[in-house]
């Protein structure tokens, strides 16, 4: 789902990827997703979004790369990351 811009969570389009290095100990640097590596050279926005059913909430991350703009996710409670959507 897409309200004003920014995805809201949906597990069942999501994809995991590897972090493979993150800016400031926070935000996504460089991840690989499908086997390619991507570079982000900006963290347009950042949200968090509270979880139903009392999970743990998700950080949210839009992010540019040469290849296009992308929604990331991690998930708290699994320390684990998730690309929702790819934007642009």
């Amino acid at each position: 789902m897409n309200i004003g811009g920014i995805a809201l969570w949906s597990q069942s389009k999501s994809e995991p990827i590897a972090l493979l290095s993150r800016r400031h100990n926070y935000f996504p640097r460089r991840f690989l997703w499908r086997g390619e590596k991507y570079n982000v050279y900006a963290v347009e926005r950042a949200w968090t979004e509270m979880a139903r059913g009392g999970r743990e909430p998700r950080h949210f991350f839009r992010v540019k790369c040469v290849e296009g703009i992308f929604d990331l996710y991690q998930d708290v409670n699994l320390n684990a990351w998730y690309l929702a959507q790819k934007v642009s």
